[in-house]
């Protein structure tokens, strides 16, 4: 049996210790930390004397910023002045290094393009030797297209011309289909007999003897001549009929690498009448004919295992060993003997999470694998690496590429710290991956450390009331102590699909939601509730109404009463389309058949795969608040935005402003106005961060002072009413914030009721009954009752109609201390209660 007692004797009023204000402004008081992630290198271009410039997503290398170009020293040090002269560049995709140490940088973007201080178009421009931008070369417009174009790849010739192929049929102006061969200014060379040219996509092309080239891609004929996916051009642009392949139509290669012998590698999906299916990579001898020496080993079987739009996928050695970099992730760059078979001295190594994006054969002998990596056979965070000869990783090449970093989750503890997820390597100078735990001012808590444990980015967090907390990252979940270790006695099973969503029961049970189908053998369609150990519940069950593994919860939230509100793509039948939709379960799984289920669509489609609901949050009332990415509810228009009765009606009454762009987060604030967060605009409401009055209209004293200049995906109110915001920005409103903020705003607690009212309200313990008796003033209007746990979450909720004494259940309530709210239309009362 419970028993009750006030923990404290007399009433207490909400706190307003944050003064009102014009308008949001940023805290000073909060030490907003500097956070990086690891950045993608795409290529490797080595030189001569061993530098080499790399191209990725990067914004500083080692500690020195460094946009998306760079130059390495063999050692793996930054190439200061190099990198000074190349400046802010735009996204490269490839580097081709000239015979007079000039580099031709490709883009796939054919908009305009800058670094090293020039800007040109067309997606070609060219850097001198030091970095400079090469100021002689320009392309003009570029390759153009009435179904749409793009650049593949390119050669560099020693006479300075440059061969450019991809898809296009007219190249400045000047018609060219796919293929164009440029002067050294970067003008059209007129005398390149290309005739037609090829049909279709063109994706390489490398150099053969006897100064002819071989072009490869998605095309059938060149020229009128028919040419699956392959072909071999003269010096002067005309087909040379002498090389012939034999491939048939569908025929895709994407790669080429010709061997010092004079054989050609090819990689993509050759179909070929010995290859009906398509496989991934085969040799052919130098007039085209098909090796039979040569049998590519049981990953390439395969269309596609093998390819790559940013660099080589194939190198060759002396001995004739071939490396070869896969799509697959595990095992993902291997090395083979000559005749195709697996060369067990190289030990076949990977990332469990992502496949590397190019390789390189070193000047060393080494090789050079390039990707977004997170743990590459034990190397963490590297995304540039250097293998030895038996495929280990070289420990003394160990650049470090980085971009700035998000945050994607946070929850707060009772203590004022701060538990932040998302996608970090590094905070204020300190390796800590993926999760962490911040000082109330901000500042990085050393006592937490959760740094090795972690591969991917934490895009849900959940804390319990014993300050473990519960994270997923990608298709895995794990506890952790309040120290940051791993809870050895949590483990679940792993899932084969992605987590969008935990929470905590107040029992303590474990709800996991995401793209998933079951659970360890268990049909789960989407959703599992595990016991505090990890261990499956089989008192859950939840319904799948013709669910499969098509199914996917973009976000969940729990009701007081243990009905569980999940919102994301839903089969209503077998043979129907997923369809965007709000459900609610019963505490046992089971459909709550008084809810409506609304649908979430498009102005043109029901199930348009784009369409989210990314943020559902439960206002007092019972009302749930829906964000996302959706045009209409059950037909009715509502943008990106609405609000569903507790029946799951649209609540008509709420009318917010049309938001254009995605929403990512919602919060309620304790006097119930609505905070927005995502990437979006809207009439009267700030970009990316805004709030909604309860009616749905813009807040007009939420003003454009403290705008952040890019996505906001996780908010929360602290109990002084001062709001974190957390996402992808860097700014807000011009100031240099990274991806962590803590604003003032006005309008954000509730407002205090009467200090008569306070004293007129009585709450009182009945030990007998595990109820809590509430006896409100009855000269004022209460609305509402609320329980709340240590973590702020509501318990139990009950509506009030009039002055009458009314009575809470506490049953299956743990131990522990409570708010007990009593929401007025004057203000609010809140009274601290301890269950024991």
């Amino acid at each position: 049996m419970k028993k009750l007692q006030l923990l404290i004797s007399g009433l207490c009023l909400v706190p307003l210790l944050w003064q009102p204000v014009a308008a949001q402004t940023l805290d000073p008081t909060f030490t907003r930390p500097t956070l990086y992630a690891p950045a993608a290198i795409t290529s490797v271009t080595e030189q001569p004397d061993g530098k080499r410039l790399v191209l990725g997503t990067f914004l500083r290398l080692n500690g020195t910023m460094a946009t998306r170009v760079a130059r390495l020293n063999a050692n793996g040090t930054l190439d200061a002045a190099f990198s000074q002269n190349v400046g802010n560049s735009s996204l490269m995709a490839r580097a081709y290094l000239q015979s007079d140490g000039k580099y031709l940088l490709l883009s796939y973007s054919f908009g305009a393009i800058s670094i090293g201080g020039i800007t040109r178009s067309g997606s070609l421009i060219r850097l001198n030797a030091d970095g400079t931008g090469d100021t002689s070369f320009d392309v003009g417009s570029g390759g153009a297209s009435t179904t749409g174009s793009y650049l593949d790849d390119a050669l560099p010739l020693p006479n300075g011309q440059t061969l450019v192929v991809g898809k296009f049929d007219e190249f400045s102006g000047t018609p060219a289909h796919s293929i164009v061969r440029l002067n050294a200014n970067g003008s059209v060379d007129a005398s390149f007999n290309q005739g037609a040219g090829a049909d279709d996509e063109v994706e390489s092309v490398v150099p053969v003897a006897g100064g002819k080239f071989l072009i490869g891609g998605y095309f059938t004929t060149y020229n009128g001549i028919t040419c699956n996916g392959l072909a071999r051009l003269n010096a002067d642009g005309s087909f040379d009929s002498s090389f012939n392949a034999g491939l048939l139509p569908s025929s895709d290669i994407i790669n080429l690498k010709v061997q010092p012998d004079g054989k050609i590698l090819l990689a993509g999906n050759i179909v070929s009448a010995a290859y009906p299916m398509g496989v991934s990579m085969v040799r052919v001898q130098p007039d085209g004919a098909l090796d039979n020496s040569f049998t590519a080993p049981t990953p390439l079987a395969n269309p596609y295992e093998v390819y790559s739009y940013y660099g080589q996928v194939m190198e060759v050695q002396a001995d004739g060993k071939i490396y070869v970099k896969l799509n697959t992730r595990a095992s993902s760059v291997v090395r083979l003997n000559p005749n195709g078979s697996l060369d067990p001295s190289f030990a076949s190594i990977g990332d469990a999470n992502y496949a590397p994006y190019s390789i390189t054969l070193l000047n060393n002998g080494k090789l050079a694998v390039a990707g977004f990596f997170t743990n590459f056979s034990g190397a963490l965070d590297r995304t540039l690496l250097q293998l030895n000869q038996n495929g280990t990783v070289d420990p003394s090449f160990q650049p470090v590429a980085q971009a700035s970093g998000s945050i994607l989750a946070m929850a707060r503890q009772p203590d004022g710290k701060l538990l932040i997820g998302g996608s970090f390597s590094e905070i204020n100078g300190q390796p800590v991956r993926r999760l962490a735990r911040l000082n109330a001012d901000g500042t990085l808590d050393a006592s937490f450390n959760a740094s090795t444990s972690l591969d991917l980015n934490v895009g849900t967090l959940a804390l319990q009331p014993n300050g473990s907390v519960l994270a997923a990252a990608g298709s895995v979940a794990r506890r952790f102590l309040p120290t940051g270790a791993p809870d050895n006695t949590f483990s679940i099973s792993p899932l084969t699909g992605t987590l969008t969503r935990v929470l905590v029961q107040t029992d303590g049970k474990i709800l996991l939601g995401g793209s998933f189908s079951s659970y360890n053998g268990t049909p789960a369609a989407g959703i599992v509730r595990l016991t505090s150990l990890g261990a499956y519940d089989p008192t859950f069950v939840p319904s799948t109404f013709g669910l499969n593994s098509l199914a996917s919860f973009h976000d969940m939230v729990l009701q007081p009463n243990g009905q569980l509100l999940v919102g994301g793509y839903f089969r209503p039948s077998s043979g129907s389309s997923n369809v965007l939709r709000v459900f609610r379960y019963t505490p046992t799984g089971g459909i709550e058949p008084t809810f409506t289920s609304p649908a979430f669509t498009s102005a043109s489609s029901t199930t348009n795969p784009n369409l989210r609901l990314n943020a559902l949050t439960l206002q007092p009332d019972g009302k749930l608040v829906a964000g996302g990415y959706f045009e209409a509810v059950n037909g009715t228009p509502r943008a990106n935005l609405a609000r569903l009765n507790a029946d799951g009606t649209l609540d008509t009454g709420f009318t917010p402003p049309t938001v254009t762009g995605t929403l990512y987060s919602l919060t309620v604030q304790p006097n119930n106005r609505i905070l927005v967060g995502g990437s979006f605009s809207g009439a009267g409401l700030p970009s990316n961060l805004a709030r909604v009055l309860p009616n749905g209209a813009a807040d007009a004293s939420f003003a454009a002072t403290a705008v952040p200049n890019n996505i906001v995906r996780s908010m929360l109110v602290q109990p002084d009413g001062a709001i974190v915001v957390g996402g992808s920005f860097g700014t807000i409103s011009g100031t240099a914030t990274g991806a962590l903020a803590r604003i003032t705003a006005p309008n954000v607690l509730h407002i205090a009721a009467p200090r008569a009212v306070a004293e007129r309200t009585a709450a009182w313990p009945v030990p007998a009954h595990g109820t809590l008796h509430v006896a409100p003033d009855a000269t004022a209007h209460a609305q509402s009752l609320e329980l709340l746990d240590a973590l702020g979450r509501p318990v139990r909720h009950q509506a009030l109609t009039g002055a009458a004494a009314t009575t809470l259940p506490l049953d299956k309530l743990a131990a522990g201390t409570y708010l007990l709210r009593v929401n007025y239309t004057e203000g609010t009362v809140v009274r601290r209660i301890q269950v024991q």
